[in-house]
């Protein structure tokens, strides 16, 4: 796992010296500011600052021992003290009005140091990290200012100010296991210094996995961070490399992103992201949680044909053609897909090729002239420019049909479909069943749409069909399904070896469907 290097590293993000937001007279810009910035060894020392007007919410950047011009107004003033002397780091803030010539002090001699630890020293001896920042919120918009460094080595100096707030964590991280434990708390104002020791069985336990297959690379992170409005650094990276991969994070209570990113190599070398997937979580002290991101069954997610008027146009987007199917608020827009549009007499109202690789490109529309029945095929596959997909990637292609009673004078709307949603469980975490065994397809009806303003008919499912094949697609074979619950369920009896491919077509009782089949969805292994 790469780190971060030992000394110092502030995290002071340099915005532009112009003024964001301003409002007044020009007479209103006449006041300065200058900031006196001492290290710990009493030297006065030139360093980045960071100011918000908390009137207005405007941001601006200067440098400490130098007038920097402001309109009049009350002022967060926020720095990190770098002294490469003795390589620490010291967080301070100052509040105060600026009108005419005004001048303040932040000295790091006042910095308290921030102290956290275990009470049980983590396996393996890992690496500790702190992490500290100090935010600024006006009405309009918030500063922060934060710092990173080891134990011994940060500091903060205290201030009461109601407009401040502060935020720590604490990490240890061993690369070898794929393990962090990961301890985080925020206070309204700026403490004189932190003092605490975490019991570790107050930690949260989430265990993460990256399975192998369906993203379009088998290069991945795991990564932590929190979601409170002001919290330090950008969260802690577990594991970084090959998929698959398990990682374990024992945590703080509280709220928490845990994230997958995925990335390939270009051919000149570069490395491309290709895709991400965020999941919101809040853990609880002393409980165990899990969650998998790549799961088998990349198919279309959150995107209905749907229907617009004046002039009446038939839409969809193409771009959500692969998401995972245990959790698809996220794709990976990589790929090539042509889109049909027939009517009742199968006659061809439009095609197009369209590539949507990194989410450009706008969606598939053909207008829509008489009343009546349409259908619309979607067929889909991996593609991104100057990218090598991996030669064991699960869901390669994808179809997507949907037959629909289609009004060019009605209101906008989704059609009235329900996408079938394909989960095969009990696999392992390259995506494989075991030869001869069963696998358990989930079939999940899904109206859900990326556009949540747009209307979304009362829809009735009225039957789900489901076919397996065994040989790329080739022939097809149904299987029985059963209702349980609000979704389907149907067992597949697997081979003795090869890929699988599934399809499953959910009708509606105004009989309009929505049918998906997923190429290669699982293996045998």
């Amino acid at each position: 796992m790469r780190r971060l290097p030992v000394l110092a590293a502030a995290l002071i993000t340099l915005l532009p010296v112009t003024l964001l937001t301003t409002t007044g007279s020009a007479s209103a810009a006449t006041a300065t500011l200058t900031v006196t910035t001492y290290d710990r060894t009493g030297a006065k020392i030139k360093v980045p600052l960071r100011l918000i007007n908390l009137d207005s919410g405007a941001e601006y950047t200067a440098t400490s021992l130098k007038a920097k011009t402001l309109p009049k107004g009350k002022y967060a003033v926020l720095t990190d003290i770098y002294s490469a002397k003795d390589g620490t780091d010291t967080l301070g803030a100052r509040v105060l009005k600026v009108s005419g010539k005004t001048a303040t002090t932040i000295d790091a001699r006042r910095g308290r140091a921030i102290k956290v630890a275990l009470d049980k020293t983590p396996d393996g001896q890992p690496y500790q990290e702190l992490r500290a920042q100090i935010c600024a919120n006006a009405s309009a918009s918030s500063t922060e200012i934060g710092a990173w460094n080891t134990p011994g080595k940060i500091f903060v100096i205290p201030n009461a100010s109601k407009s401040l707030q502060f935020a720590y964590n604490s990490a240890w991280s061993n690369s070898t296991t794929n393990s962090v434990w990961l301890v985080s708390a925020a206070t309204k104002t700026v403490p004189a210094g932190v003092t605490r020791t975490w019991r570790t069985s107050s930690l949260a336990t989430l265990k993460a996995v990256a399975k192998r297959g369906p993203a379009g690379s088998d290069q991945s992170d795991l990564r932590l961070e929190e979601t409170s409005s002001c919290h330090a650094g950008y969260g802690i990276q577990a594991f970084s490399g090959q998929t698959p991969a398990v990682a374990t994070f024992r945590v703080s209570p509280g709220k928490w992103q845990l994230s997958a990113n995925w990335w390939g190599t270009e051919t000149n070398g570069d490395s491309a992201m290709m895709g991400f997937d965020n999941r919101n979580l809040t853990l609880t002290a002393g409980r165990s949680y899990g969650q998998s991101f790549f799961n088998a069954g990349w198919g279309p997610g959150r995107s209905l044909p749907r229907m617009y008027s004046n002039p009446g146009r038939l839409a969809f987007d193409t771009s959500l053609m692969f998401t995972d199917p245990g959790y698809d608020m996220y794709s990976e827009a990589s790929e090539l897909s042509k889109v049909t549009l027939y009517d009742s007499a199968r006659r061809v109202v439009k095609s197009q090729w369209r590539t949507d690789w990194e989410g450009r490109g706008s969606d598939f529309n053909a207008k829509i002239k008489a009343k009546g029945w349409y259908t619309l095929q979607v067929d889909a596959k991996r593609y991104r420019p100057g990218i090598k997909h991996p030669a064991d990637m699960l869901s390669p292609r994808v179809q997507a049909i949907f037959g629909m009673k289609l009004d060019p004078k009605a209101k906008p709307r989704s059609a009235d479909v329900i996408l079938p949603r394909m989960v095969p469980t009990g696999l392992d975490v390259n995506n494989r069943a075991r030869p001869g065994s069963s696998t358990v397809l989930e079939i999940r009806p899904d109206r859900r749409h990326k556009e949540v303003d747009l209307k979304l008919g009362k829809v009735t499912a009225k039957t789900a069909i489901t076919q397996v094949s065994f040989d790329g697609g080739k022939t097809w074979r149904s299987i029985t399904v059963r209702k349980s619950g609000t979704k389907w369920l149907a067992t597949i009896t697997n081979p003795a070896s090869g890929a699988v491919a599934i399809r499953t077509r959910i009708t509606t009782t105004k009989n309009e469907y929505a049918q998906v089949t997923i190429v290669r969805a699982y293996t045998i292994g």
